[in-house]
């Protein structure tokens, strides 16, 4: 069958449907330009580069601050719920600093 839909458009009768899709197409190519032209700005300034990744780095530090407590409590909750000691309690040699977190570092000789 050849014959074709009235409510389908044609190929000279634009698509509605397709006129957000293409503004939001727009609005996020406009964006994309402003990010790279900010980001060009900020790989131009060596010392903007040094504090953006100092700030980072303490936030990611932070961050596994934040995670390690997080644990920790989790594992002592669990562990009161059911009785038993957490691993913190009847693990801990003193020896690795709490800002640390979880993570510990193994000589290797």
């Amino acid at each position: 069958m050849t014959d074709t839909d009235p409510s389908e458009p044609g190929p000279e009768q634009p698509d509605e449907r397709l006129e957000p899709l293409q503004s939001a197409a727009h609005q996020l190519i406009a964006a994309a330009r402003s990010f790279l032209d900010a980001a060009e700005a900020v790989v131009d300034d060596p010392e903007a580069v040094v504090h953006i990744l100092g700030v980072v780095s303490d936030t990611a530090q932070e961050a596994v601050r934040v995670a390690a407590r997080a644990g920790r409590r989790a594992a002592q909750t669990a562990a009161s719920a059911t009785g038993a000691r957490s691993d913190e309690s009847s693990d801990d040699t003193g020896d690795d600093d709490p800002d640390e977190g979880p993570v510990r570092s193994i000589p290797v000789h």
